[in-house]
Order: structure tokens, then sequence, then C-alpha cells
């Protein structure tokens, strides 16, 4: 079997949203005060379909014998004090399964080419703390921790 990575269609719409569900997961077995899953499947299902439609967004995935075992979501961001397009990596999720197999690396090279390929200058990520085993990927791949994220929830 050989690894495929492509932009995602509507076609992997329950995939992509397991996988995300998958990092929710994670993420909450290391926190003291755990997200809740939201309920509204449909809700996500046509953001995830809206964001296929824009110009702005870019959705990869690695994907194996139909099978996804990774996503990122690329968000191209006009940065007006620079001069230049930035991406902001929203997120990438390797299936826990195909962890340190290679597929995080294609995946991430696949979007770094893309931005290369269409000037977009920089990418940047977030990352929650709980995600140390990622940070140290992300190092690998050469990213540099070089700014502090702020996030304001407004809902009560």
């Amino acid at each position: 079997m050989v690894m495929n990575i492509r932009l995602a269609e509507a076609r992997d719409t329950n995939q992509v949203l397991a996988l995300l569900d998958e990092l929710l997961a994670e993420v909450n077995k290391k926190r003291v005060n755990p997200v809740q899953p939201t309920e509204e499947q449909e809700k996500r299902e046509k953001i995830f379909n809206d964001l296929l439609g824009r110009s702005d967004v870019r959705v990869f995935v690695a994907e194996e014998d139909s099978h996804l075992l990774g996503v990122a979501d690329l968000f191209i961001l006009p940065i007006m004090r620079r001069g230049y397009f930035a991406g902001h990596l929203e997120d990438l999720v390797i299936t826990e399964r195909s962890r340190g197999q290679g597929v995080g690396t294609a995946l991430l090279k696949a979007v770094k080419d893309y931005c290369r390929k269409n000037q977009i200058k920089v990418m940047k990520l977030t990352s929650g703390f709980e995600l140390a085993a990622a940070h140290k990927f992300y190092e690998k791949q050469g990213g540099v921790h070089t700014e502090k994220m702020f996030r304001f929830n407004l809902t009560d």
C-alpha cells in the first residue's frame, strides 16, 4: 500500500471529523478541565464542506487504501503590515496507530511545499501545552518557538 497526500474532498467528511475527535480525546486525557465535544455533527459537517469551497483554505489529507491517516488544515492570511501572505496550520492530526511512520512528516512537507509554491512566506501553528510529543515533532521538522499565543473565550 502506498500513502497518498491530497486535498480533502466532501467524501472525506466523516473520516476528517473522526480524526479531529481523536485529537480532542487525546488533549482531554491530559487536561484538568476537559473540553466537551460538540454534539452538533451537522454544523461540523457544514463547516468542513464550506472550508473545502474557500480559496483561502486548503485541507490536506494523508490516505492509504481509502483510509485517512491524517489531516492538516491550512488557512491563508494576508498580513497587511508585512505585505505578504502567511499560512496558519490550525490542525495537524495523525491517527495514533500511524504515528512514527512518516505520515506527519509527509503531510507537513506537502503543506510547506504548497506554501512555497504559492508565495506564502511563513507558516505558523498553535499547539496546546498538553501535546509535548507534537512539539518535539514540530521542532524536528524545523519549527521554531517564537511567540506566545493568547486565546479569548467569547462564550458566556
